[in-house]
């Protein structure tokens, strides 16, 4: 990255000045364009510390920068910043390495391999829209970490035993014994998931309400970890519904899993590892065997219950166990909701305490509710939009709205909608999701940034240079070119693009994909401005070049960014 060049000359003007300490200098992109393409406050910092004026530190330093051919101009200013702008030459040079895709050898951080576990639907019930954030949000995040060079293995996580199951499985075998409901009948996929959903929210209900059925449903869920022939095959045989109905909805988004880890399979090796830690780790406590929490300025938590079947604790247990003898990692990231939060901790301490060598690998990455106008969803009530109901809805409304027909078109205009308008907002806070804002066709929204990649594409294909060489030969044209003066908005836009890079880092960093949804969103509006109040193919030859570079390079980073956000561009509107 340039802004590293720029470190290495700032190291090197500090030893000139004779300043003896051993600082590296930090450089910030300043918020108003003004101030320059950089700025660095390590003259405020070393003022600090030698107990010297910040200016005449900043002063000192300024004078034994080194000229080169990527900084154009310097200035101090109050109190001891000091800022830097890059030449026209470099800037041109960045974009063209983003046409050709050479930005991508750009010095990122330490490579890391990342195992990402996201998306975790349950078996026997449909997944609400939390599940659907955490799918779009746990790909984002995938791609995100790709393109920084990580080596990143997506895994999924699911609950196909529990109470849930048992609830579901107890009003199935109710159905097909008592009314006498036939499984044939179910043709489609979607058909079985809403059967196994209304299973579900009737045997929760009953659960709830009733002690004698409760139970049962209590005995079913032994017989189910027992693998219990009363009742494995129909586990096994609605089990496979819901993986395959989930399986066809990850291809629709664009998501391929390294690896499916099941809760069947954890339970059994969670168990037997909190067995063999009672007493060192784990303690018991009436009938059920706990986690002494509170030693640890933690909650006690159940790892085995009063019955002896492993909880959720136990099967993370067995997961992260499982997880080191599949993958050599480096960092193990689990995104769910910040509700899980307090768990996550006892988790990961849990999990310390067992493998040592796992101390600050692990990471719980807690997100914000989904909500719609009718609030918070459940499940179990009923009071749910399940994602396929919400894509269907956002289809319906594009096609209105946008007078398309082409079916193809919609659903990916839906699906840049959704996913777009679910991570353009920090992932800590709750999202309410807003269906006109999300399909609008102006302001920040996933249809906008189409349009302007169409916009971008549209005008590359009206110019259609007769040579083949032409975005090749572009920049020493440009460089060539004698003239030294750039429009505003085309500076801006050049200044712009070279933040690209940056901001992918800092979603790295932070985890957060919305501040990429967030440049992508300033770029196109700049663009679209620039477009309006600039002539691109009927300008002068050298002009139209560089404004062709522009369209050609917002239009590649715009693609760039939609694809890390797991949204796939149109090429008409």
């Amino acid at each position: 990255m340039v802004k590293n060049k720029i470190i290495e000359n700032l190291v090197e003007a500090l030893k000139k000045t004779g300043i003896k300490e051993n600082l590296i200098p930090k450089l910030e992109q300043p918020a108003n364009p003004s101030f320059g393409d950089y700025a660095s406050n390590i003259a405020l910092v070393l003022s600090q510390k030698i107990k010297k004026n910040a200016l005449d530190i900043a002063y000192e330093i300024l004078k034994n920068i080194k000229k080169n051919d990527l900084i154009e101009k310097t200035e101090v200013v109050k109190p001891g910043f000091i800022n830097f702008w890059l030449t026209k030459n470099y800037l041109i040079e960045a974009a063209n390495e983003f046409i050709n895709d050479q930005w991508l050898n750009q010095n990122f951080h330490k490579k890391k391999n990342i195992l990402l576990e996201f998306g975790q639907p349950n078996t026997h019930k449909i997944p609400h829209i939390g599940h659907f954030f955490s799918y779009i949000y746990g790909e984002a995040l995938a791609r995100i970490f790709e393109a920084a060079g990580n080596k990143v293995f997506r895994i999924n996580y699911q609950g196909d035993v529990g109470l849930h199951v048992a609830k579901c499985l107890y009003e199935v075998k109710n159905q097909l014994e008592v009314n006498k409901t036939k499984t044939e009948d179910l043709k489609t996929l979607k058909e079985k998931v809403d059967f196994l959903q209304r299973c579900y929210q009737k045997g929760a209900k009953k659960y709830e309400e009733d002690p004698t059925i409760k139970e049962k449903i209590d005995q079913l869920n032994i017989k189910i970890y027992q693998k219990d022939k009363e009742i494995y095959k129909l586990w096994e045989k609605t089990r496979q519904w819901s993986l395959d109905f989930y399986q066809d909805f990850e291809k629709k988004l664009g998501i391929k899993y390294d690896r499916y880890y099941f809760e069947s399979e954890t339970s059994t090796l969670g168990k037997e590892i909190v067995l063999k830690n009672l007493g060192k780790i784990f303690i018991k406590s009436q009938k059920a065997i706990i986690f002494p929490g509170e030693k640890y300025h933690l909650h006690n938590r159940v790892f085995i219950n009063q019955y002896g079947n492993p909880t959720y604790e136990a099967k993370d247990i067995g997961l992260i166990t499982q997880k080191m003898k599949d993958f050599e990692l480096d960092q193990s990231l689990v995104a769910t909701a910040s509700e899980q939060n307090e768990y996550w901790r006892i988790i990961i301490k849990v999990s310390e305490m067992l493998y040592p060598k796992l101390v600050g690998k692990l990471k719980h990455i807690g997100f914000g509710m989904i909500n719609l106008t009718s609030g918070k969803m459940s499940s179990r009530t009923g009071n749910i939009l399940d994602p396929f109901t919400l894509i269907e809805t956002i289809k319906t409304s594009i096609e209105k709205s946008f007078q398309i027909k082409n079916k193809d078109l919609v659903e990916k205009i839906a699906l840049a909608a959704i996913k777009y308008s679910f991570l353009n907002s920090d992932y800590k806070k709750n999202i309410v999701f807003d269906l006109e804002k999300s399909i609008s066709k102006e302001g920040n929204s996933g249809p906008y940034l189409l349009y302007t990649y169409v916009r971008t594409q549209s005008v590359i294909k009206k110019f259609l240079p007769p040579e083949n060489n032409f975005w090749v030969n572009l920049k020493e044209k440009l460089i060539a070119n004698n003239r030294m003066g750039l429009e505003k908005d085309e500076r801006e836009l050049l200044r712009f693009f070279n933040q690209y890079p940056e901001i992918i880092q800092k979603a790295v960093d932070k985890y957060n994909p919305s501040l990429i949804a967030n440049y992508l969103y300033v770029l196109a509006k700049k663009y679209n401005l620039f477009y309006q109040n600039y002539p691109i193919l009927k300008a002068e030859q050298t002009i139209k070049n560089l404004r062709l570079l522009i369209t050609k390079t917002t239009g590649k980073i715009i693609k760039k960014g939609l694809y890390l956000l797991g949204i796939e561009t149109v090429e008409e509107m």
